[in-house]
This record gives C-alpha cells, structure tokens and sequence, in this order.
C-alpha cells in the first residue's frame, strides 16, 4: 500500500465535497462539532477545510463555495485573553482514509498556504503543518487525541483550529474586511525533483463591509464573482 500510493506520479484529485470528515470526526477541543467541511479525497488521503465563528464555536455554511464571515472585528469580549479575530480557519488531515493502509503522516509533506492579501491579488505564507503548531491534536486511532508539536511513528491523523490573530496562524494580524483563500496539500516527498500532490482541497472566506450584511440576496451573487475575480 504504501510504495503503490508514494510512487503515484501525476495522481489524478477527486472533485471536491462538502460535508462531515470520516470517523473520528472532529477530534480537536470541546464544543466542536463535525460538518460544513470542503473537503478533497484523493489517493486514500482526506483533507480538509472550514472556517468557524470564534465566540460561538458555530461553525460557518461554506456550501457557495465561499465561507461567509459576518464580524470584521475582534471576538472580544466574548473571547477572554488576548484579542482575537471573530473567525477561525480549521484544518484536517487523515492518510489513512477509508480506515485502511499502513502510511503515517510522518510519510508525508503537509502544507498548508495562506493567503493574506484581502485583495484581488495573493501573497502566501506557507505553514508545514507537522510542526508550526504546539498543540496540534494527532491521532493513532486507538486515543482521541494527543496535542503535541508533531506527530510520532503510528499518527495518521491531524486537525487543529487557529485563529488569524495567532502568530502562528500564518496571517498575524486582524485580517479585517476582504477575501482571504486557503489551501492545504498533501505531498510525497521525492529525491529526483518536485514531490507529488496526492491531495488538496482549498477554501475562500470573505470578510464583509458592514453595510453589505443587508444585501443578503446580492451576497453569494457577489462573493461568486469575487472568487472568480481572485482566480483570475
């Protein structure tokens, strides 16, 4: 199983889904719940991506194609602590898709890009999962979860939440009002050029003007035609 799906070259991605990530769900923290995933599923190896409103825990409909912030501003006072942004971008990674093979995420190249320019244009910053956070939550499929910087031999699991104001969440600062992409990848690594993606789903959040909160039936109309305008 494993030299079959590292020595893929070229692997053709699964169209994108939307919906619940695979047993065991969501495994990170108290409060969260499974669902509003954009999700890819490609060479047994399931990523995925949402954004979530920060003081509530509720996660947002990301179904448009576009995950739809309604709070340009801070958490606080809701959020106790230090200030924070009112959403969170949330991530997972299962090598082990369908519940089978024998790969570990330490076999892999896990990245994640994110985009902080709120314009038209993109400036990434690029995050190796396995290791930019201190307390992702892994998971071997025997415990819930273990928060650790990375992971270690039998993990095939990883999710974590960040919020944009984190210094390790690849923005580092409040990210305010405009559109905002992601993308989270899968590689095998390679010693003769460029490793190869075996999956990668991406995700858009928009950050809205106050004033367009009542143009509710412009809105998806509007966010469409700024994603394509993003692409382009």
């Amino acid at each position: 199983m494993k030299q079959s799906r590292l020595g893929l070259a070229g692997s053709a991605l699964a169209a994108p889904s939307y919906g619940n990530i695979a047993a065991p769900g969501v495994c990170f923290g108290s409060g969260n719940v499974n669902g509003n995933w954009t999700i890819d599923t490609s060479n047994n190896i399931e990523v995925a991506l949402r954004a979530k409103d920060r003081g509530t825990l509720a996660t947002i409909d990301g179904s448009s194609g576009v995950y739809f912030v309604s709070n340009p501003g801070y958490c606080n006072p809701v959020c106790t602590g230090g200030l924070k942004a009112a959403w969170n971008y949330e991530f997972s990674v299962n090598v082990r898709a369908d519940g089978t093979g024998t790969e570990d995420l330490s076999d892999f190249i896990v990245q994640m890009e994110v985009d902080t320019d709120p314009t038209a244009g993109m400036n990434w910053v690029v995050l190796n999962v396995l290791s930019n956070w201190p307390d992702t939550a892994y998971w071997d499929g025997s415990a819930p979860r273990i928060n650790r910087q990375s992971p270690i031999a039998g993990e095939f699991g990883a999710q974590q939440s960040a919020n944009p104001m984190f210094g390790d969440s690849g923005y580092g600062y409040l990210p305010g009002r405009g559109t905002f992409d992601l993308r989270l990848s899968v590689y095998a690594p390679s010693t003769q050029g460029q490793p190869t993606l075996l999956a990668q789903t991406g995700a858009t959040v928009q950050v809205p003007e106050p004033g367009s909160l009542a143009l509710a039936g412009l809105a998806l109309f509007g966010l469409a035609a700024a994603r394509r305008r993003k692409t382009a």
